[in-house]
Parts: C-alpha cells; structure tokens; sequence
C-alpha cells in the first residue's frame, strides 16, 4: 500500500512538472501579433496587421477528424516538407474556419519571414497568402474546442457584436493557443473581423 502511494505522488509530480513545463513553453511561443484597441467587457476590439499564413483546406466538416488532418498537413510543411526541406518555427494561434464545405485551418508564419523568403510547400494543398489588415471583435475561453463549443461560442460572440451594434465582414474563425496534452490553462479565441473606423 505504502509502494503504491509513492508511485501515485511520483506520477502526479511528473504530471504537475509535464504540465508547468508545457505552459511555460507555450507561452514562450511567437504569437501572432495584434494590438487591443478596447474592450468592453469579455469582448475585445483587436487590430491584426498582415500575417503570412499556411493555410489547407479540408472536405471533413467534423472538428476532430478535420483537425487533426489539417494540423499534420500543415506540420508537415514547416518540419520540412518544403521544396528547401526547411524547418519553419511553429507560432500560435493555429487559426480554423468551420463551414458546410469543410474547414479551413491556417499556421501563422513567425513575423521576421514573407511569401518571398519562404519555401514553397510540396503538398499542393498548402498555400502561402498574407492575411489582411483588419479589425476583429474576440472573446476568449478555455477547454477543448468540439463542434457543439464551437456552435455556441460562435453565437456568443455574434451576440455580443450585435449588442454593440457591430457590422461583421468576414466569417468567424477559432483560434487555438495550446499544444493538445496541455490540460490546464487552455486558450482559445472566436474571432469575427467587424467594421471600426480608423
């Protein structure tokens, strides 16, 4: 009985040390950058400059499988499935667009890189294209995302732009921050680009 405690405090140590060390390393993680113009209660008002990202485009409606396609697609150009064999620093957020087609899911590139410097990719799928330069209403929350949190945390966030008399101009896109086996203290975003004058 005495042997099994031991085992069971050096396990939850490992796991509290597992987890300690994956947060620092998430946080330490180029971010895409953006700049919090207000805020009004949970909702942000944010400004995104141009982004280059990678984006893939998947038939599968369903988060899950979806996902985890897209992410191997687009992990396999930056770890080197270029035409350079070049291995690219991973960012965050990983950027995903849910429709009745498909999804859409994007990699940031780290911000000192353009479609110029860039490999190309070898999968045909993958493209390179900048974001643009646009204004977006953001809420954050934690958890896992499936396809029933992302329904409802879409509905909130157009909710609440509607409560502030926003006009959405483009589609709703989550944002994840955190590796899957980070279990506590999880970020996600839902973000919708809106009309804000200059």
């Amino acid at each position: 009985m005495k042997i099994l405690a031991i085992i069971l405090v050096v396990l939850l140590a490992l796991f509290i040390a597992f987890q300690i060390y994956t947060t620092v390393s998430t946080a330490r993680t180029e971010q895409q950058p953006y700049a919090v113009v207000t805020q009004r209660g949970a909702l942000e008002i944010r400004h995104y400059p141009v982004s280059v990202l990678a984006t893939v485009e998947i038939s599968d409606t369903a988060y899950q499988s979806g996902s985890s396609s897209g992410f191997r697609r687009l992990a396999g150009y930056i770890f080197g499935a270029n035409v350079r064999a070049e291995k690219i620093a991973m960012t965050a957020p990983v950027r995903m667009e849910k429709g009745a087609s498909g999804l859409r899911m994007s990699f940031v590139m780290p911000g000192d890189r353009d479609t110029a410097s860039l490999p190309a990719p070898r999968d045909p799928g993958v493209r390179l294209a900048r974001s643009v330069d646009e204004h977006a209403a953001v809420l954050r929350f934690g958890g896992f995302l499936s396809d029933e949190v992302m329904v409802d945390r879409k509905q909130a966030l157009l909710d609440a732009v509607g409560r502030e008399g926003l006009t959405v101009t483009g589609e709703v896109t989550y944002l994840g921050y955190d590796p899957p086996w980070q279990l506590v203290g999880r970020r996600n975003e839902v973000l919708v680009p809106v009309r804000w004058p200059d």
